[in-house]
């Protein structure tokens, strides 16, 4: 949700731009994005999980946080993979 209180879409939001676009340029970062965007719902789902909850242990930024919990929509993940292998 955005300042004015209104739910930003995930091409609306900043982080998770960013974090597309480091994908794009970062090989690591690309296969591991990929890597989880290929997987069907329930294991995205769970590893998003696992992953996040890992991150918020190890005191990650929240802008981190928020870009990845956008890959747990379907669409966003086929979206995701489309940009990643263009």
């Amino acid at each position: 949700m955005n300042a004015q209180g209104k739910i930003e879409t995930a091409d609306e939001n900043e982080n998770f731009v960013a974090l597309i676009q480091a994908a794009r340029e970062d090989q690591a970062m690309n296969r591991t994005i990929l890597a989880i965007v290929r997987l069907d719902n329930f294991n995205r789902e769970s590893l998003l999980q696992t992953y996040i909850s890992s991150l918020q242990l190890q005191g990650a930024p929240y802008e981190l946080i928020e870009a990845l919990n956008y890959l747990r929509d379907d669409a966003i993940a086929a979206k995701v993979e489309k940009i990643l292998l263009d």
